[in-house]
């Protein structure tokens, strides 16, 4: 708009100015001429040499907040006002975040503008950008928009649930790493957890405090000696992957995984994972925060994918497993078939290894595949699933959708 009201008024005085032979009109219409003339060159060079950085951290998790700073240097010095940055935020809702600039920008001067943005998609690797700059020169006469290539890369992890207890893992012995150990119940005096009341245990070590609170006999475990192994088993066939959007059977599981990962390291011991699908994906044993940020990486970037049956890629490396350590397997509860599972964890419970199955209750999510229909036809119900790893001496939980999954991870299912 002042463009064209200057423009108007420059070429009406000149040409009226000559027509009249008024020399007054005619030095104002180039007056206004040289004004836009300046006012041009200033809004052309405004972004010439001006350096634009994104700083952030390049990790973060599922719904945390992140703080991102536009740094921004000039060289010249050539003055600019109230510059507009548009950064591109593909992880959390506000898709485009604007900040104005109010400080002058000049010669050799550094201004860093600061936003916050929450990250609300899920899991996955994004990419932060592009730029885009607003301004204009001095008189806001030329307005001038420029698109900047800077692109940073965001790793967003899966959030992992804090667990106030898990209560199947007692302390670890990483810092002995080498022992023999094996998480077993024990009768000494270091109190490691509840687990449901089996029978032939004592009624003095029931816990009757969390029993009434539970409904159901909750048993004291006493540590005797504690594994230092702990083995991850995820099913990411897929048909694994039920729901749509962030609310998916496979979000569950990787979560689910997340969270025993840290609370397990955080216990000392020392975890692996094997994602289960057509192409088996490793993170070989290891402890510490280190090993835990390895973890997260890998679990960023699961995918449900390949056609093949949870319990044959089980079988091929169950017995990797160290004599006395702890297998976790996480897994749609209707991809599970007993009758070929039992094989499998009888061979376990024959080496002394501790069996753990957390079930996805892949029936409360929307179905993806044509295929599923028939899957949950033909599997069985949940109850007599849950019975039968009962029966196998597996400890048990289930995760629906709208759980709360620490919650849910911290009590075993009856």
């Amino acid at each position: 708009m002042k463009q064209s009201v200057l423009s108007f008024f420059c070429f009406f005085s000149l040409y009226a100015g000559y027509a009249a032979g008024n020399r007054l009109l005619v030095c104002f219409g180039f007056a206004l001429l040289f004004l836009l003339f300046v006012a041009w060159h200033s809004a052309h060079n405004l972004f010439s040499d001006l350096s634009v950085k994104r700083i952030h951290y390049r990790r973060t998790f599922e719904g945390d907040e992140l703080r991102i700073t536009i740094r921004l240097d000039a060289k010249s010095r050539l003055p600019r006002y109230m510059l507009e940055v548009i950064d591109t935020f593909p992880p959390g809702d506000s898709y485009r975040i604007r900040s104005l600039v109010s400080e002058r920008l000049n010669n050799r001067a550094r201004i860093e503008v600061e936003y916050r943005a929450v990250c609300t998609r899920r899991r996955g690797v994004y990419v932060l950008g592009p730029l885009k700059l607003f301004g204009s020169d001095a008189l806001g006469i030329f307005p001038r928009r420029i698109e900047l290539p800077v692109l940073t890369d965001l790793l967003v992890y899966p959030q992992a649930p804090d667990l106030d207890y898990f209560e199947v893992l007692g302390d670890g012995t990483l810092s002995q790493v080498g022992l023999e150990t094996l998480l077993s119940p024990g009768h000494s005096e270091e109190f490691t957890g509840l687990r449901e009341y089996r029978r032939g245990d004592t009624p003095r070590r029931i816990h009757w405090p969390s029993s009434a609170r539970h409904n159901r006999l909750l048993v004291k475990e006493f540590r005797e000696d504690i594994t230092t192994e702990v083995t991850l088993f995820l099913d990411m066939h897929r048909l694994t992957l039920s729901g749509i959007g962030n609310v998916t059977s496979v979000e569950y599981i990787i979560k689910a995984a997340a969270a025993v990962a840290k609370v397990a390291i955080e216990k000392s011991h020392l975890v692996q994972l094997f994602s289960l699908s057509e192409k088996v994906e490793h993170v070989p044993i290891g402890g510490g925060q280190q090993h835990l940020i390895m973890l997260l990486d890998r679990l960023t970037f699961l995918r449900a994918r390949g056609e093949g049956s949870f319990e044959d890629a089980l079988a091929l490396y169950a017995p990797l497993l160290k004599y006395g350590s702890t297998a976790i397997l996480i897994a749609d509860a209707t991809n599970i078939h007993p009758q070929r599972l039992s094989p499998i964890l009888r061979q376990m419970t024959r080496r002394h290894i501790r069996v753990i199955v957390i079930l996805i209750d892949d029936r409360s999510f929307i179905k993806v595949w044509k295929d599923q229909d028939f899957h949950r036809r033909h599997a069985l119900p949940l109850g007599v699933l849950k019975r039968n790893l009962f029966e196998e001496g597996c400890g048990l939980f289930v995760i629906a959708k709208d759980d709360d999954i620490s919650m849910k991870l911290q009590v075993p299912t009856r």
